[in-house]
C-alpha cells in the first residue's frame, strides 16, 4: 500500500497602486480605409537606478486629435498600454529564485 500526502498552508497579501500621468509621443503606423489612424509609441524613463517603460498602441479617429496635436488616452480605441520596470525595487516584487525553481520542478 502506498500513499502520498501533501499539506500546504500559507497566507499572503499583495497590493499595488499605480497612478501615472505621462505624455508619450506616438507615430502613425497605418491609415485604415475608414481614415482612422493606428498609432504606436514608447517611452523609457530612468530614475534612481530604476527603469520604467511605457508603451501605447491603438486606433485614433482624426477628429479626436486636438488642436495641439494631442489625444487623450480615453479616445484611443483598442488601447494597449503597457507599464513595466526594472531595477532594485521592481526586481524584488516577484518570487525568489528558489521559489521559481521549485515551481518548475514540483508545481503542486
Amino acid at each position: 500500500k502506498a500513499g502520498i500526502e501533501s499539506d500546504f498552508e500559507g497566507s499572503g497579501t499583495t497590493s499595488r497602486s499605480v497612478n501615472f500621468v505621462a505624455t508619450i509621443t506616438c507615430r502613425v503606423v497605418e491609415v485604415l480605409p475608414n481614415g482612422n489612424l493606428v498609432i504606436e509609441g514608447y517611452r523609457e524613463v530612468k530614475i534612481n537606478r530604476e527603469k520604467e517603460y511605457i508603451a501605447l498602441s491603438g486606433i485614433v479617429r482624426p477628429e479626436d486629435i486636438g488642436p495641439d496635436n494631442t489625444v487623450l488616452s480615453t479616445a484611443v480605441a483598442d488601447a494597449r498600454i503597457e507599464y513595466s520596470g526594472s531595477g532594485v525595487l521592481s526586481d524584488r516584487q516577484g518570487p525568489g529564485f528558489l521559489t521559481r525553481v521549485l515551481d518548475l520542478i514540483w508545481p503542486f
